[in-house]
């Protein structure tokens, strides 16, 4: 987010308003749109984009250049679920003014009894602006008079100061889109580096355009590329279960400024090489110079330092003192925005400034450690070919000790220096060092989520499964559990009880939530009903694991799936049954496994008239699965639940 100063070069015509080929005018409706029942492609929609457009240009503003992007939007409603569409929310940088929203209209199209077009308005009263962060501000607003079978449509224009913040064009939207028109003018001596990222045809044309420049002072006359990209009936991409980043697989165009190449033949690199960015983020008085910040030391942790010889628990101690002492404000950026100094004094800054106090701090104990940039989860994956900054949304620490790389995230309080966080696993990463600096994939194999089930029960002649467990979590199974734990203990038990009607846990004690070495061991008394049916009693064994409900019940899928992490489940124990009754015939011991042989499920139970023993341990020896697989995931993951939720049953006796 940085402005660039233009003193010699202004741009002389570079107001050209875009011909809306194809598109009707802002205002105009067609009265078929109104009467359309449902998206003629899609017909389970709950909303139908029916226009999506952006102009972008470029502008000079106060001596510096400004992109002035023009966004439209236009929706049908068609079933009551997509009424929320009408409910929009702009986030935009606020801070110093570097981005505006202006000039919001907004107009929704009803029919009435008598089949006649009536337009109502956006009021400009019913549009708010209100901070997010320091950084970042909200624009929100209502369309009015919206119900099944509306239209509405809304326009506003976007104003950065900047040259290369071009934001992502997406021509795909979780609901199915008529018509996805981008276009954006570009100034002759701007040089971008630009990616179509599309399965289906785009429409592309390219014309250029007349302008003038003055420069030197005198005027040049040159031309400017007038670029175009259509998308027509797109499909929707629906959230489904254990889904990467929705901007992974929607389709998309990107643009990122490389160089400026000015008349006199002078050519400016905005971001053309890795290195490149290297010396620029280090130089910037927002990044690479808060690294050279002089922080107070602490006294205790200067005393703690002393006692340690070694850089190993050196790293483990300054880490621990950050997640313990610092407080995560919630923003995320690769930058900071207060300077750490103002964050070290109010023991709290973003995710930027916590990582930079924690590199100043490794470095002041002798360390090598330094900025990484990161793209989360849910921010997508990162395109290692192309030197786009704004694929990155978050700066953590790399330290190097030996031969290994240590991944730090000095935000998250429940994280251990010995995992990799685990919204970036799988992703790569971008060192930021002239020396140490480079790619590393954000991988260790060694990582995995593990949980382990103990349980030991009575069944009860009123029908009901009372006993103790204890559940061992391990890796990525512990932090979240720890969070939860940490920050809401009256909730915690939803994590055992959520998917059971009429199960109560209570006496829950947590042992283990600061040791980074062992499992969270987690300890709770438990009753849960049964079901019966005359003699005959039915309870699971399949408990405390999160393993209830099968999420992959659709017959087709289109994204890949993510687990995130290699996954082991286990759980073992004892049921006892109850005086007067016995075991029907106990469900098979079996060993399930994928063709493939990355999923291995297996159950052992052994039973006496009085009590059954058990044990099913379910191992995911891969993370990713392709949406090209699923058919055969599917159908084993059908067969997989269905062993997992088979009922033990027992029956009253006869008295013979």
């Amino acid at each position: 987010m940085r402005k660039l100063p233009i003193t010699a070069l202004l741009l002389l015509s570079f107001s050209i308003i875009f011909a809306q080929k194809e598109i009707p005018k802002f205002g105009d409706i067609d009265k078929a749109d109104l009467e359309l029942k449902e998206c003629e492609f899609d017909k389970d929609a709950e909303a139908y984009k029916l226009i999506s457009a952006r102009d972008v240009r470029f502008d000079v503003l106060a001596g510096s250049f400004t992109i002035i992007t023009e966004n439209r939007v236009r929706i049908k409603i068609l079933k009551d679920k997509g009424l929320d569409e009408a409910n929009i929310k702009i986030r935009f940088y606020s801070q110093n003014n570097y981005e505006l929203i202006r000039e919001i209209t907004g107009i929704t199209y009803n029919l009435d009894n008598s089949g006649k077009i009536v337009k109502t308005k956006l009021e400009k009263s019913s549009i708010f602006v209100k901070p997010i962060t320091n950084q970042v501000s909200e624009v929100s607003f209502t369309l009015p008079d919206v119900k099944v079978g509306s239209v509405f449509e809304y326009k506003f224009t976007d104003q950065k100061q900047s040259v290369q913040n071009i934001a992502d064009w997406y021509f795909q939207d979780d609901i199915p889109t008529r018509i996805s028109k981008y276009s954006i003018l570009i100034p002759s001596i701007f040089r971008f580096t630009n990616q179509i990222l599309a399965y289906n045809n785009v429409e592309q044309s390219s014309e250029l355009v007349n302008d003038k420049i003055f420069y030197g002072g005198s005027t040049v006359s040159t031309q400017s590329n007038s670029k175009t990209y259509i998308l027509k009936n797109v499909p929707a991409l629906r959230d489904e279960p254990y889904m990467a980043a929705e901007k992974d697989y929607l389709q998309r165009a990107v643009f990122q400024l490389s160089s400026i190449e000015y008349p006199n033949g002078e050519v400016d690199e905005v971001g053309s090489t890795w290195p490149k960015l290297t010396k620029d983020l280090l130089e910037d008085v927002d990044f690479g110079a808060q690294l050279k910040k002089n922080l107070p030391h602490t006294q205790s942790l200067d005393d703690e330092l002393k006692s340690v010889t070694d850089d190993y628990h050196k790293m483990i101690l300054i880490h621990d003192f950050v997640r313990k002492n610092m407080n995560w404000n919630g923003g995320e950026a690769i930058y900071s925005s207060q300077g750490i100094k103002s964050a070290w004094d109010k023991k709290s800054g973003s995710n930027a400034e916590l990582n930079f106090i924690l590199i100043d701090l490794l470095r002041d104990a002798g360390l090598k450690a330094f900025p990484l940039l990161v793209s989360t989860k849910d921010n997508g994956t990162v395109n290692t070919i192309y030197p786009f900054l704004d694929q990155f949304n978050n700066t953590m620490t790399c330290v190097f000790i030996g031969d290994k790389k240590y991944i730090l995230n000095a935000a998250d309080k429940y994280n251990p220096f010995d995992l990799i966080p685990y919204d970036v696993l799988d992703n790569e990463a971008f060192v930021v060092d002239p020396q140490y600096g480079g790619w590393i994939r954000l991988s260790n194999k060694n990582d995995n989520w593990k949980n382990i089930v103990s349980i030991s029960a009575d069944i009860s002649q009123d029908d009901l499964m009372e006993g103790k467990a204890a559940i061992y979590s391990y890796g990525y199974s512990k932090n979240p559990r720890v969070k939860e734990w940490e920050e809401d203990k009256s909730s915690f038990a939803d994590l055992f009880t959520k998917e059971f009607t009429g199960m109560k846990v209570k006496d829950i004690e947590v042992k283990n939530e600061d040791v980074d070495t062992l499992p969270l061991e987690q300890k709770l008394d438990f009753t849960l009903p049964l079901s019966s049916s005359g003699d005959y009693k039915y309870f699971t064994l399949n408990l405390f694991q999160g393993l209830e409900k099968n999420p992959f019940i659709a017959d087709d899928r289109k994204t890949d799936i993510d687990f995130n992490y290699p996954k082991s489940y286990t759980i073992v124990g004892r049921v006892v049954i109850p005086d007067g009754y016995q075991l029907e015939e106990l469900p098979k011991n079996i060993k399930m496994i994928m063709p493939d042989t990355s999923i291995v499920m297996q159950r052992i139970i052994q039973g006496e008239n009085s009590a059954l023993d058990f044990r099913i341990t379910l191992d995911f020896r891969r993370s990713f699965y392709t949406a090209a697989s699923y058919p055969a995931f599917h159908e084993f993951y059908k067969q997989l639940f269905n062993a997992l939720n088979e009922q033990i049953v027992i029956k009253k006796k006869t008295n013979s």
